[in-house]
């Protein structure tokens, strides 16, 4: 029950988090828009039809001014996207819309107080309403970039990468920073959405690469899937969105594995920076205490290290298990990562005990394993 209970509570904070991060301009542009409203409340403006319709017309104009401004550049934007749907994304969403009509409110009042001249009432609104419209510029301009930043620019780079690798060209790899930016940018936003799709589109990518003998190209995408697996792990993202980073991971070192011909190179670095991969994003589950990560990681070193009979995989498990003998006591390690490891050294022969000990020290000095490391080989020893 308790854990049921904290499954739920853990659920609420995500889903206020993310709404948090999504309205959170638009609740600054209430209060501030509240704050100019209580000043007119306490200090009345002057009421002089003069200044009035001095400030009237002036608020009218320079709305329209900022509404033809503001859509013009939007709609530049939106061309330069080069896709057909890219209006209906940008200038028909719900935000635009809203935004629309309530400038247009802002420019039309000011005109009817003018003509009708109820100045007591008609100069304080037209001045609340004028100050909404401006501040609602920041999260509209928000909600056009995220727009053109997860809805639009991912495909537009999956297409761009994967058009230059499917000509056999090296793609630019500022493209995969690209990618790699994006994901960051989207973990600081709480977007999981994004985070799958742009697991997806690197994955993709980097089995691509890797079937083209584009070695360089696959070690910069497991290079991006690592990032961004492991600041999603860092944030609390659950199982969803990164067990598609650990599984893309996996794909490109099968597809990598197939197409080797000979080691060394790229070829070989692609297979040990994909078991570091796992290792890390497994760790750091393991301090979050996010479980089914760690098993998918567990079966996917294992899966690698078996085909491709490289120590680290085993290494990585080592360290996988001081971790969560560490920091999830109680958990069944025995099945999830003594079972593999058992399997690997049936595989990989040698002594790779002092090797992973050593190893797991240095790669993760900061978490302090050593006593962790102690009890866990106890536990594999029994």
């Amino acid at each position: 029950m308790k854990e049921q209970a904290k499954e739920k509570v853990n659920k609420l904070v995500e889903r206020f988090r993310y709404k948090w991060i999504k309205y959170k301009y638009w609740i600054y542009c209430i209060i501030l828009t509240s704050a100019v409203i209580s000043i007119i409340y306490y200090v009345h403006p002057n009421e002089c039809p003069e200044n009035a319709r001095y400030i009237l017309s002036a608020i009218s104009q320079g709305l329209a001014a900022i509404l033809a401004l503001v859509f013009t550049i939007t709609l530049v934007v939106a061309q330069m996207t080069r896709r057909y749907t890219a209006m209906d994304k940008i200038i028909f969403r719900r935000e635009t819309k809203f935004l629309m009509i309530f400038f247009g409110i802002g420019i039309i009042a000011p005109l009817l107080v003018l003509e009708f001249g109820f100045w007591k009432w008609g100069v304080p609104l037209s001045i609340a309403i004028a100050s909404f419209c401006v501040f609602s510029l920041l999260p509209f301009l928000k909600g056009v970039n995220s727009v053109l930043k997860y809805d639009i620019g991912i495909v537009n780079l999956d297409e761009e990468i994967m058009e230059a690798i499917e000509l056999g060209r090296k793609p630019r790899l500022s493209k995969i920073r690209e990618l790699n930016e994006v994901g960051e940018s989207a973990i600081k936003e709480s977007r999981e959405d994004v985070i799958s799709l742009i697991s997806r589109v690197l994955s993709r990518v980097g089995m691509k690469s890797a079937e083209k003998k584009l070695w360089y190209v696959t070690l910069q995408v497991v290079y991006a899937l690592k990032n961004i697996g492991l600041k999603s792990v860092e944030n609390g993202f659950k199982y969803n969105s990164t067990r598609g980073i650990v599984d893309g991971l996996k794909f490109i070192a099968r597809k990598t594995l197939k197409e080797i011909e000979v080691s060394g190179d790229f070829k070989d670095a692609v297979i040990v920076e994909v078991l570091k991969g796992l290792s890390d994003i497994g760790v750091k589950a393991a301090e979050k205490g996010l479980e089914a990560i760690i098993k998918d990681v567990a079966g996917h070193l294992t899966y690698v290290g078996r085909e491709s009979g490289n120590k680290e995989a085993l290494i990585g498990l080592w360290c996988l298990g001081a971790a969560v003998t560490k920091y999830i006591p109680g958990y069944v390690v025995e099945v999830i990562v003594i079972r593999n490891i058992k399997e690997l050294e049936e595989i990989i022969s040698g002594d790779w005990l002092q090797l992973a000990e050593r190893c797991c020290m240095d790669y993760y000095p900061d978490l302090d394993l050593k006593d962790a490391f102690e009890e866990f080989k106890r536990i594999n020893n029994r």
